[in-house]
């Protein structure tokens, strides 16, 4: 759903970069809500390029370039990344991952098939650079509760106070989240009814606001094993947890061959960290956080695996280009 401070982003960028190349830059109409945030073709002479848009009002590390490469992989036309700011060491990952940007301090770099831009230095005005409020429904405790409605959508119909149980959150949050998700368009009540607008870009959201602003809350905490297949007969759904990341990747559909593991466990660890002899390492492949959610899995989700919008996440944060391509998969098989 293009908004309109998205549409002021990208006719800002378009038209810093019109003054660096001297190609023309034309944000055009877009029809398909679900999917990009907008489209712009170029023209240098009697060719054009066409590139579908995804908005990000704030990039500051790698794994999020990593997960606007995975999103527009389901874009029509080539995807492009707009944003107010990019930092020159992040341009640079740009390019060496192949991924089309431009900002609204004139920065860019395009390569497609007969057009190579690539303009940098660029510094930006001081207003591009004034935080802009994050939606209450995205910060730290609202993505508890918009997690809960993507991964259990049952709970979308549910009284405040389910909702709230499920979330892990005080009983009153649960309005002002809800109110938050219905003025920025993504929610609407019909006859009684509440009904997503456009959740493919709530999960979009959930998914780069997570590793920001809720995900170094939950007592992340990493682990090493004397043996690297420990985890093959390990249980967390015994303990009350669940795994993440690569391994519930592999669990689900058998393919990944794990280098990381990622655990979500109950307050209480030492059971299971005791039983498993894992050892605290602060450079270990182990990763250990808080279960933030109180909900039961969907029927097709295997016991003691997390629900499959947070294993999509884990594995986007992780960025390796192994994992992106899982993550894809899972994407399109559980919240496409």
């Amino acid at each position: 759903m293009i908004i309109h401070r998205e549409v002021e982003l990208i006719d800002a960028a378009l038209a810093r970069f019109e003054a660096q190349t001297g190609l023309q830059a034309i944000r055009e109409p877009i029809e398909d809500h679900l999917g990009p945030d907008g489209r712009v073709r170029i023209i240098d002479g009697p060719r054009q390029w066409v590139f579908d848009v995804e908005c990000k009002n704030r990039v500051d590390r790698l794994a999020m370039l990593h997960g606007v490469q995975a999103q527009i992989q389901g874009f029509a036309n080539a995807g492009l990344l707009m944003v107010p700011y990019l930092a020159p060491e992040l341009a640079r990952q740009c390019q060496s991952i192949g991924l089309p940007f431009m900002d609204a301090a004139g920065n860019a770099f395009l390569k497609r098939e007969g057009l190579y831009a690539l303009v940098t230095g660029q510094k930006p005005d001081k207003a591009l650079l004034r935080p802009e409020k994050p939606m209450r429904a995205f910060d730290r405790t609202g993505l508890r509760v918009v997690f809960a409605l993507l991964a259990a959508p049952k709970l979308v119909q549910a009284p405040y106070r389910d909702l709230a149980k499920a979330a892990g959150v005080a009983l009153g949050t649960v309005g002002w989240i809800l109110t938050d998700l219905r003025e920025h368009g993504f929610l609407v009540d019909i006859v009684g009814e509440r009904r997503w607008i456009d959740r493919q870009r709530v999960i979009q959201a959930w998914t780069t606001n997570y590793p920001l602003r809720l995900r170094e809350r939950l007592r992340v905490r990493r682990f090493a094993a004397k043996d690297d297949t420990w985890w093959e007969n390990a249980n967390p759904g015994a303990f009350g947890g669940f795994w993440g990341g690569e391994i519930a990747a592999a669990k689900l559909h058998g393919d990944l061959i794990p280098k990381t593991v990622t655990i979500y466990l109950p307050e209480d660890r030492k059971d299971f960290l005791a039983k498993h002899r894992l050892r605290a390492d602060p450079q270990g492949l182990i990763e250990v956080l808080d279960v933030f959610w109180d909900f039961p899995p969907a029927p097709e989700i295997p016991e003691g695996i997390a629900p499959p919008l947070l294993v999509y996440t884990d594995l986007l944060t992780i960025g390796d280009p192994r994992t992106l391509e899982e993550a894809r998969r899972i994407h399109d098989h559980y919240l496409a």
